[in-house]
């Protein structure tokens, strides 16, 4: 007759033997029955209870954690070995059921896409960090050199897989991304917003975790080398070769060294104050194109300043009167605010108002006289050339209509 388990006595059994259980988990190669009961953290009724229930099991006097139990520890710790299969599973199905939400607009198949778009953000996450640790390990407690290089060069293929994981990501939801727009989902375009910024991190990691990978295989190599050369040498000085069929001992007498003769001394290390300077600012830049690191190259030097800058500001903020352009925005009702200010005729004494101050003054006028707009919190878009590259881009901006009502109208005086 099969033992009946349910989930008490599971969580129960993994609680009151948690210190075996605890033991077991760290170490999990050639522990044997009395080790583990010499230990006093189980008496032998509860190891049989642990065996009956399949939480532990036994193989020629060897324990060992059920690798299910194994697998739900190291899932939740976000250790263990990379699986970037998962990804792939996940992609599949957020193929399949874009595929079914095409043919048949129902709700089961978007709360289905919106699942599996959380899955794989959140899985690409886990792996990547798995890969970091298990990287920091191998080269850390790996003693065998050569198992030590085989499991960099497993890793460097799985860092392999999971970038072309998160272009395959990229490109699927592109390619949906009309569909998606027609759902006018507000929770499901946060989710893919928050996708694609995820993406953008990951790829940097990916690029850092590459060059620890190359560093350390690089430092392998050197180690073996050295380490095959000093084994030949103890060979050769064994046989009586090194001493008795060459003039080593009379080489070595005769020459006086240096003491660290050959050794680079460290580098001076840099302040931390300097990098906030301009000229610290170029050198984090140049470490940023040798290793690929985009984060370290967002900031960029200012230009040099006139000397009536501030005249020049001041006479601009006199002439661009911001509560009066809103004033002649809400009296229209033709255009949305953001086409608006795209298509406004700024005064010539200003000069030329580019893209990017058009858009920043959205922003400004949405957040200042908010009270007196009418958001319709739907998504419209923008398509537009970038300066200096000519990429064709698309923008996102919130709709925003003047408002009907007149006592939100004349906010805009007591907003001011």
């Amino acid at each position: 007759m099969a033992l009946q388990v349910n989930v008490n006595d599971i969580l129960s059994q993994l609680y009151q033997n948690r210190n075996a259980v605890e033991f077991l988990f760290a170490n999990r190669e050639n522990i044997t029955v009395n080790e583990l009961l010499s230990r006093g953290d189980l008496s032998s009724d509860q190891y049989q209870k642990l065996k009956s229930l399949d939480l532990i099991y036994e193989y020629e006097n060897i324990v060992s954690l059920n690798d299910a139990v194994v697998a739900m520890f190291e899932d939740f710790m976000e250790i263990g070995e990379v699986t970037p299969g998962f990804i792939n599973d996940y992609l599949n199905e957020l193929t399949r059921h874009i595929k079914f939400y095409q043919e048949a607009r129902e709700m089961r198949f978007l709360r289905s896409i919106k699942k599996y778009l959380k899955r794989i953000n959140a899985t690409i996450t886990r792996e990547i960090i798995k890969l970091q640790k298990n990287v920091d390990d191998t080269y850390k407690n790996e003693s065998n050199y050569r198992i030590k290089l085989q499991k960099l060069e497993d890793y460097r293929e799985k860092r392999d897989t999971i970038i072309e994981f998160i272009k395959r990501t990229n490109a699927v939801v592109e390619e949906a991304r009309g569909l998606f727009g027609l759902t006018n989902d507000s929770e499901l375009y946060g989710i893919v917003q928050a996708l694609k910024v995820s993406l953008i991190e990951n790829l940097d990691f990916l690029i850092e975790i590459q060059t620890d990978i190359t560093d350390f295989i690089n430092k392998i190599q050197f180690q073996l080398d050295v380490y095959k050369k000093a084994q030949r040498l103890k060979e050769i000085k064994d046989h009586g070769s090194l001493y008795f069929k060459t003039n080593f001992k009379e080489i070595t007498t005769n020459v006086n060294t240096l003491r660290y003769n050959g050794h680079k001394g460290p580098r001076t290390k840099i302040a931390v104050d300097f990098l906030y300077t301009d000229d610290g600012h170029v050198l984090c830049k140049r470490v940023a194109e040798k290793y690929k690191l985009t984060r370290l190259m967002v900031r960029g030097l200012a230009d040099k300043m006139a000397g009536n800058f501030k005249d020049k500001g001041l006479e601009q903020q006199i002439k661009l009167d911001t509560e009066k352009l809103v004033e002649r925005f809400l009296v229209q009702s033709k255009n949305n605010l953001f086409e608006y200010l795209i298509e406004y005729k700024f005064p010539k004494a200003i000069g030329t108002v580019t893209f990017e101050e058009r858009l920043s003054l959205f922003v400004e006028i949405a957040m200042e006289y908010q009270n007196a707009l009418d958001f319709k919190y739907r998504l419209q878009y923008h398509d537009y050339e970038e300066t200096g590259t000519n990429l064709k881009k698309r923008l996102g901006y919130t709709l925003i209509l003047p408002s009907k009502d007149k006592s939100k109208k004349e906010a805009i005086k007591k907003t001011a």
